[in-house]
């Protein structure tokens, strides 16, 4: 329903638009992951540069504590 509320001074919804049904399957899923690139490798590198860089912060730290 795209109907706007009208009270007389503000029209409520007057540009709404419904968002659009996008299907979505497998193959979708997979083209996609061709296209723009690995979703799951992407994740994993991120989580491995945030370890990676979460270490070298606490040896940091450890390092000008002891010293």
């Amino acid at each position: 329903m795209n109907v706007p509320y009208n009270t007389g001074k503000v029209e409520i919804g007057k540009y709404y638009q419904r968002p659009y049904y996008v299907e979505q399957d497998d193959d979708m899923i997979a083209i996609q992951g061709w296209l723009i690139g690995d979703n799951k490798g992407a994740r994993q590198r991120y989580w491995a540069n945030v370890l990676y860089t979460t270490f070298l912060v606490v040896m940091i730290c450890i390092m000008v504590v002891s010293y």
